[in-house]
Parts: structure tokens; C-alpha cells; sequence
């Protein structure tokens, strides 16, 4: 499993993300900002092949730019909250902000993104492995909530199909 690179994010000659993980592979996608607790300003994810994004686990809100094939602005969705869903006609990536963070920095649809040449890594080594770990760990995590929402949605059919049969059973 390949480590995240990191990259600084411009809008129009201004930087609008000093430090941006960018997810272009499709386990970074899916992992995106789940698992964390917040998002500090400065910081954010630019998904790679996306043309949509979702906040389920999440725990704040997140302002979601969308961008095509050129890497220009088609819309900012700002402080999407968590268990929300957004995309847009055309996207083909995804830029996720702190809340407030791309009024703040100007960004606008019509504008242009860059990035940078990406930041040195250290320890690649380690940092690729706690990754993978923590990739894993978000899948199975994802993966039981999923087998634990079934199971109550389950339990609440089961219980109702008991209460029509004593109803009609007396």
C-alpha cells in the first residue's frame, strides 16, 4: 500500500491548503477523513477520481469543493454535516476543507487549482504500514456497522411481524 503524499493547494495564485493528503488510490479514497476527529484549518484531502463524497462516520462538518477534469472549481459545498451526501455533473475530483475554510480562502466557482510538488515524507517505511493498518481497521469498522445497522433494522422487522401476528391472532 502506497503512503499518502502531501501537497500544498493554490486557488488563483493564493494558497488555499498547506498541507493536503492526496488520495488517488481507491483505499485512501474510501478512507478519506473517517476516523478523525477533526479537521484543522490548513489541512484537508484532495480524493483523486471522485465525483462525489459522503460524511457518514464523520464527526463535523467539512466544506467540499468539486472540481473537473482541469482541476477548475465547479461548486463548493460549504459545511456539509455529517451523514450527508454530495456530487456534482462532471466532477472528477474532490477537495474536503475544514468548515469555513474555502469562503475564507476565496475559493469560488470559476477558479483554478494547483498543487505543488509534494513535500518530503521520512520514515515511508512506517508511516505506509501504520497506514495500511489503520485502512484496515476503518474497512472493518465500516464493515460491522454495516452488519450492526442490518441486524437492528432486522430485530425491528421481526418484532413488528410478532406484534401484527399476536394482533391478528389474538
Amino acid at each position: 500500500m502506497k503512503s499518502l503524499r502531501h501537497t500544498t493547494v493554490r486557488v488563483d495564485d493564493r494558497i488555499a491548503c498547506e498541507r493536503c493528503a492526496v488520495a488517488d488510490h481507491p483505499v485512501a479514497r474510501m478512507r478519506g477523513l473517517l476516523g478523525r476527529s477533526d479537521l484543522p484549518r490548513g489541512e484537508g484531502v484532495l480524493l483523486r477520481s471522485a465525483g462525489s463524497i459522503h460524511t457518514f462516520f464523520m464527526r463535523f462538518p467539512i466544506d467540499v469543493v468539486f472540481l473537473d477534469a482541469d482541476d477548475r472549481v465547479l461548486e463548493v459545498v460549504p459545511h456539509l454535516a455529517p451523514w450527508r451526501a454530495a456530487g456534482v455533473k462532471g466532477a472528477r475530483s474532490v477537495l474536503e476543507l475544514a468548515a469555513g475554510e474555502a469562503d475564507a480562502r476565496g475559493i469560488r466557482a470559476g477558479s483554478t487549482l494547483t498543487l505543488d510538488v509534494e513535500s518530503p515524507q521520512g520514515h515511508v517505511a512506517f508511516r505506509e504500514a501504520a497506514q495500511t493498518m489503520s485502512e484496515y481497521v476503518i474497512i472493518l469498522f465500516v464493515i460491522s456497522a454495516t452488519v450492526m445497522t442490518a441486524i437492528a433494522l432486522m430485530s425491528g422487522v421481526v418484532a413488528s411481524l410478532i406484534q401484527l401476528a399476536a394482533d391478528i391472532f389474538p
